[in-house]
C-alpha cells in the first residue's frame, strides 16, 4: 500500500489526534521555499559573432529581468529583453540576451523584479535587484592578433579555473575555450551553477567562452538540457568562425564508447552525428571565410592519435583524420587522456597534435593559442608553470 503523508495528516486531525509541527512546517517550506531573491551567476557571456554577443543569467527565483548597456558615466544607454513572438521572457530563472550589434568594448549590468503573483489579469512585483557594473572586451573579427586560453579536463576541480591562467592575468586573452570534461556528468541546474559557472564568474562577465563538449558532458540526466545554458551558432555543439588571422573550428568528438555499449541503453547515435559534422567540416574548410584566414586550428575533446584504440577515437580519425591532411589545417588541440603531451607532425598527421593534462595538481595544464598574420605559436603549460610543449610557425 502506498503510504500518502498528506491523508494520514488529516485523519490524524479528524480523530482529535495532534503531531508536532516540524514536518508540516518542512513540508510547507518545501511547497513555498523561502531565501533571499538574487543573482545565482549573474552574468556570462557567450556566442560573440561577428557584430554580436549573448549575455545570460541565471536568479534565484521567477522574475522579470533585462540587460542594460550604460555609458561611462553610468546612463543607460540600451535597455533589451529577451523577447519572442510578441512576448518577453517572464516568471522564470535564466535569461538569454543577445546585443545584435554589441561595441567591442562596453558597460553593462543586469537589473531583474521578482515576480510575486503571475495570474492570468494580474502580475505582482516584488523586489528589484541589479548586479555590478561590468565591462564586456570583445575581439574584432579582422584584428590583426588574437589570443585564446584552453582548458580540457578539469573535471569539477574548480579552483583549477583560476590557478591555471597564467599570472593570474586574464586581460590578455580575448577569449577561452572549456575543451570537455569540465563535469563528471550533469543531474541539474546546480551541477552547472555550482561547478562551472561560478568559478568562472572572474572571466565570464568580460570576455566570451565556448563551452566545446566532451564525453562527460553528454552524461547524466541533465545532459539533454545543457546546450540551453551555452549559446551556439545555429544551435549546434560545433561551429567554426575566423577571428582575427585564426580560422578556428570546434568539433564534438561525442562518446569514447560505441553507440550499442549497454551504459547507454540505445539512446545515443554519435556515429551518425560525427558524420554529420565531417560533411560539414569539408564545406566549411572550403569555405572563403577559411581561405582569407592565415592558420586554421581545430579543437576537439578526444585526440585522434596519441590516444587509445576505443571506439571514439578511432571514429574521430575516421570521420575528420583525411580532412586535416587534405585540407592541411596548422594544429589540432585536444584533451580527454589526463596524459598531457606535445607531438610534432610525423608520418601519421601531417600537423602537430597538443594533448592537455588532467585534473589533479601536477597533472592540468592549459593551451595559449596566439596569432598574428606571420605567425602562429601554440604553448602548452603545466599548472606549475613547466613549459610542455610549443609549436611555432
Amino acid at each position: 500500500m502506498n503510504f500518502n503523508r498528506r491523508r494520514f495528516l488529516e485523519a490524524l486531525a479528524l480523530a482529535g489526534i495532534t503531531l508536532p509541527n516540524i514536518g508540516v512546517a518542512k513540508e510547507k517550506e518545501t511547497e513555498n521555499p523561502e531565501g533571499d531573491f538574487s543573482f545565482i551567476v549573474p552574468a556570462y557571456l557567450q556566442n560573440q559573432t561577428e557584430k554580436g554577443i549573448s549575455i545570460f543569467t541565471i536568479l534565484s527565483k521567477p522574475a522579470l529581468a533585462w540587460l542594460e548597456i550604460l555609458d561611462n558615466a553610468g546612463n543607460v544607454q540600451q535597455t533589451i529583453h529577451q523577447s519572442e513572438d510578441g512576448m518577453i521572457n517572464a516568471n522564470t530563472d535564466f535569461f538569454h540576451f543577445t546585443i545584435a550589434d554589441a561595441p567591442r568594448s562596453f558597460r553593462y549590468r543586469i537589473r531583474a523584479k521578482e515576480i510575486q503573483k503571475f495570474d492570468p489579469y494580474k502580475i505582482v512585483y516584488a523586489q528589484e535587484i541589479q548586479t555590478p557594473i561590468f565591462e564586456a572586451k570583445l575581439a574584432k573579427n579582422n584584428q590583426e592578433q588574437i589570443r585564446c586560453l584552453v582548458y580540457n579536463d578539469v573535471h569539477e576541480e574548480k579552483s583549477s579555473y583560476r590557478d591555471l591562467v597564467p599570472n593570474h592575468d586574464i586581460s590578455i586573452y580575448d577569449f577561452f575555450v572549456l575543451n570537455g570534461d569540465s563535469f563528471h556528468y550533469v543531474t541539474n541546474q546546480e551541477d552547472i551553477t555550482e561547478k562551472l559557472l561560478k568559478p568562472i564568474e572572474f572571466f565570464a562577465t568580460e570576455k566570451p567562452f565556448i563551452m566545446n563538449r566532451g564525453n562527460h558532458e553528454t552524461r547524466g540526466s541533465f545532459a539533454r538540457n545543457f546546450k540551453r545554458y551555452f549559446a551556439y551558432p545555429n544551435n549546434k555543439y560545433y561551429q567554426a568562425f575566423k577571428r582575427g588571422p585564426i580560422f578556428w573550428i570546434m568539433l564534438d568528438s561525442g562518446e569514447d564508447k560505441p553507440d550499442s555499449h549497454e551504459v547507454y541503453a540505445g539512446t545515443v547515435d554519435y556515429d551518425n552525428y560525427r558524420k554529420e559534422q565531417a560533411k560539414w567540416l569539408e564545406t566549411v574548410l572550403q569555405s572563403k571565410e577559411r581561405k582569407s584566414a592565415q592558420h586554421t586550428v581545430v579543437i576537439s575533446h578526444i585526440p585522434i592519435f596519441h590516444s587509445d584504440e576505443w571506439h571514439g577515437t578511432l571514429h574521430n580519425r575516421e570521420c575528420f583524420h583525411p580532412l586535416f591532411q587534405k585540407y592541411k589545417i596548422d594544429a589540432m588541440v585536444s584533451g580527454h587522456t589526463h596524459q598531457y603531451g606535445y607531438y610534432p607532425a610525423d608520418k601519421d598527421h601531417n600537423y602537430p597534435v597538443f594533448i592537455g593534462g588532467g585534473p589533479k595538481a601536477g597533472k592540468r595544464t592549459v593551451i595559449d593559442i596566439s596569432g598574428s598574420a606571420k605567425s602562429l605559436a601554440i604553448r602548452m603549460t603545466r599548472d606549475d608553470g613547466t613549459e610542455l610543449g610549443q609549436f611555432k610557425k
